[in-house]
């Protein structure tokens, strides 16, 4: 259901409470998985008289954009970012990339005064002048050389050799040096003033300030095997992209908290608990390819870009393709992240492994590490369905083999085939129960909560004329 505008959006069946604001409605951009063949990409001729390689967007491929994503997830990877803070990056490369694109893809708008204070963008290059996959890199990159002054040399050595590749690329293409100096100049360009605009939503004032959890038997408290602080308790602060506030979407309640045997309450703690004991290798193993740990993987936001290429590498879409879905996908996962700990400090409900130890058996350790903020509602819930939302709408539906990154610490590199997006997301909901670390009503709520989040994403932001 799409509501008009200022009618409050409820979704009771699938336990949102409400939206705070109304939407308006808009048409889906790509309807079903027969419209993506048209936005197939197919090696195009430069006009007579232009510059060799002279092409739009549309002509390319989406290498050079799905190369920028794996650089941006390696980078991430090796920052020790919390996932709110990992989102903000990945949306921040994709608006850039997708703003500096805009002059080879014409059929596209601009997101200046529909993302939230974003304005003052330099003007579109042309197609003659400049080869937009190095237009890609350069904006990327120095978005990423932005938001990580402090990186490593190995960071620095994946940006260089991902220019590297780019750089290959374009003397295969016969680009003259002319235009790659311009693609350098004015992507460049793009990603300075889209460092000046998200320099201003907040992030580092908000992770400035300091944070003492409340004390109560409901209440979180830091759990084994780490212990460590809570992360992210002040996202509310953040200015989000496209929700008017982070606490628009507002989830169901969690369910009244009870100690007695028989409550509802008890019942979704027994529910993780026996699912502990139920678990097989394959559930085990799910839980494991969705752990997106901070430790080693580009967390659970990366996960989704990551999932994003793969799809347009995989259905041989157009570089303008992959980059309207790449600026959806990023954005909605930032404000996906926000409402998510909005919500989760303003509740700042128990983990399952705290009540469990407590009231159930003192002895039971979860599969997967608890991460060190409250429960309700589950993150990877929240941002999947979110995600997915976002891009069945763009792309449609269809297959899409998924090489998780994450997976390459200890167990090596699955691939794992979804029917389409929503499966892919609901697999990565239903992990957070296998792996012990939510309590079932936590995970529907989520679902809910992001499905709710990508529609209005959907309904707020327009790409196309």
């Amino acid at each position: 259901m799409v509501p008009e505008r200022g009618v409050v959006m409820r979704v009771p069946e699938a336990g949102v409470a409400e939206v705070r604001t109304g939407v308006t409605r808009r048409s889906v951009l790509v309807g079903g998985a027969a419209a993506v063949g048209s936005l197939a990409w197919a090696p195009g001729r430069a006009m007579a008289g232009t510059p060799a390689g002279a092409q739009p967007a549309t002509a390319h491929s989406p290498t050079a954009a799905a190369r920028w994503v794996r650089a941006s997830y390696d980078v991430v990877a090796l920052s020790g970012l919390t996932p709110p803070s990992a989102a903000r990056v990945y949306a921040t490369v994709a608006v850039a990339v997708y703003e500096a694109l805009l002059g080879g893809m014409p059929r596209h708008r601009s997101v200046q005064g529909q993302l939230a204070g974003l304005g003052g963008l330099p003007g579109r290059a042309s197609s003659s002048d400049v080869h937009w996959p190095l237009v890609v890199g350069a904006a990327a990159s120095t978005v990423l050389q932005g938001l990580f002054p402090g990186r490593s040399d190995l960071a620095d050595e994946l940006l260089e050799r991902a220019h590297r590749s780019d750089a290959d690329d374009a003397g295969r293409a016969g680009v003259a040096e002319p235009r790659r100096a311009a693609s350098a100049q004015h992507g460049a360009a793009v990603g300075r003033a889209v460092l000046r605009w998200v320099a201003t939503d907040g992030h580092a004032e908000a992770s400035a300030l300091g944070y003492s959890p409340p004390t109560g038997p409901s209440l979180w408290v830091p759990t084994k095997p780490n212990f460590g602080r809570a992360i992210e308790p002040h996202c509310g602060r953040i200015r989000p992209m496209v929700l008017t506030t982070t606490d628009e979407v507002v989830p169901a309640d969690p369910i009244a908290f009870s100690t007695e045997p028989g409550s509802a309450f008890r019942l979704q703690a027994e529910a993780t608990y026996l699912q502990s004991f139920a678990n097989t290798d394959e559930h085990r193993d799910v839980a494991r390819f969705w752990t997106d740990n901070p430790t080693f993987s580009g967390l659970p936001a990366g996960h989704w870009m990551s999932i994003t290429v793969q799809a347009c590498e995989q259905r041989h879409l157009r570089l303008d393709v992959t980059a309207e879905a790449l600026l959806l996908a990023g954005v909605t996962l930032n404000d996906a992240f926000l409402n998510c700990w909005t919500w989760k400090y303003r509740h700042n409900l128990v983990r399952p492994v705290t009540y469990l130890n407590r009231y159930v058996d003192e002895q039971w350790s979860t599969w997967v590490n608890t991460p060190q903020f409250p429960e309700h509602t589950s993150g990877h819930s929240v941002a999947s369905r979110a995600a997915a939302t976002t891009l069945t709408a763009v792309l449609g539906r269809f297959s899409i083999d998924d090489t998780s990154r994450a997976t390459t610490a200890g167990i090596g590199i699955r691939t794992r085939r979804w029917a389409d997006f929503m499966e892919a997301a609901d697999s990565a909901a239903q992990s957070r129960l296998y792996g012990g670390i939510h309590f079932p009503h936590g995970i529907e709520a989520g679902k809910a909560q992001g499905d709710a989040v990508g529609t209005i994403v959907l309904q707020r932001l327009r790409t196309r004329r």
